[in-house]
């Protein structure tokens, strides 16, 4: 008797289909169950007082989201308490307060911001529910693509920029997808681990805030278990990031002892608080500034740190990172500073060095040893 053949294919996809669909019914209920002020739910005037709203929140230990009807100030339907914050310091107030006690803008809904609280995101977010990304028991979420091929296995983290559509009203503010087909251009040996950053309106930059203190200790456990269940050995991690993710690049490397490929880090808030009004919403997002943290960090690197650092004097954050990092470790760390004509902001750099950023890459995912000094590159 021959038994049917069963298509492992159509199978996984039944499953994943089965589980969006679960995550879409969840969503519906919630969305009857948030119409209803409760013990969790909450829903205020966009003019609501700081305090009496600060208060609110301290009274209802259970709170897990925060509706904020802002209809009869929004100018276009694609207006939300972030990009009307922009414009309003008081709002700006209340926006922080809120991310600072933990509640991230998920949606929104008819001119509504809805807030949802860090704790509640596993239960909420789609793809943490369909399974697409993992939350691990300190609330880091991850995504981990698995290596294709055999041989000793190596770890990729890669670390988010912020978002492209720096405001956009939905949880994947704190998860861009930079690099979406990074692992066409790696060793088939190698997993590749993308993790959200939380902590604040635009993220934390993946370091300790208000919301999350503990977020730099449990962002290294996550990566050190992913490893660690994985079977890669330490000197087989690899860090990458962009912008905010060349932060967290830089920042784990030299912490931890892992290898880092940083490409054009912000390691000062400064330029987007003095020239673009706080873009980032880091002011009172911190108790120490990316200045402070770097500062107390450069003097204590790890012995086995191994960095590479891409960077542009045409960047306005290449001042930033010539005090905090040339200046100090020009002969230990790698830095290659791109003169590209077509470099000429900040965002410019990660996707006009990319060619650079993957021989860094794959030289680390190699194990090589990676000569420190200064270069001028195109």
């Amino acid at each position: 008797m021959h038994l049917p053949r069963i298509d492992l294919a159509d199978w996984r996809r039944n499953k994943r289909l089965l589980r969006l669909a679960l995550a879409e019914g969840r969503s519906k209920v919630r969305l009857f169950m948030e119409k209803i002020d409760s013990a969790s739910v909450i829903h205020v005037p966009l003019d609501i007082p700081v305090d009496e709203l600060r208060d609110r929140i301290a009274s209802l230990p259970h709170l897990n989201f925060i509706h904020v009807d802002h209809a009869a100030a929004s100018r276009t339907k694609t207006d939300s308490i972030i990009t009307l914050a922009r414009q309003d310091p008081a709002l700006k107030e209340k926006l922080v307060m809120m991310a600072n006690a933990g509640f991230h803008l998920y949606t929104l809904r008819e001119g509504v911001s809805s807030m949802v609280r860090h704790r509640r995101i596993p239960t909420l977010w789609r793809l943490a529910i369909a399974g697409e990304v993992a939350v691990d028991s300190n609330t880091i979420f991850s995504k981990l693509e698995t290596a294709p091929g055999g041989g000793e296995p190596r770890l990729l983290v890669v670390f988010s920029s912020i978002a492209g559509v720096m405001y956009t009203p939905s949880l994947m503010r704190h998860f861009e997808q930079n690099f979406a087909s990074i692992g066409k251009y790696v060793p088939k040996n190698t997993h590749i681990m993308r993790i959200a950053d939380f902590g604040g309106v635009v993220g934390s930059f993946y370091l300790n805030s208000r919301a999350l203190p503990d977020n730099e200790d449990h962002i290294c456990t996550r990566i050190e278990d992913a490893a660690a269940g994985l079977g890669v050995a330490r000197d087989n991690i690899v860090l990458y990031g962009g912008s905010k993710g060349g932060t967290a690049a830089a920042f784990y490397a030299m912490r931890h002892g892992w290898r880092g490929v940083a490409a054009d880090p912000i390691l000062s808030d400064e330029h987007y608080v003095n020239t673009y009004n706080d873009s980032h919403f880091t002011l009172d997002t911190f108790a120490a500034t990316k200045q402070e943290r770097f500062a107390e960090l450069v003097g204590q690197v790890h012995p086995e740190a191994r960095l590479s650092v891409i960077c542009s004097t045409r960047s306005p954050q290449f001042p930033y990172i010539d005090e905090t990092l040339i200046g100090r470790f020009r002969d230990r760390f790698l830095f290659l500073n791109s003169e590209n004509p077509e470099i000429r902001s900040h965002p410019d750099v990660g996707r006009l060095t990319i060619p650079h950023a993957l021989s860094q890459i794959n030289q680390h995912l190699a194990g090589l040893a990676i000569p420190g000094g200064y270069h001028t590159v195109w």
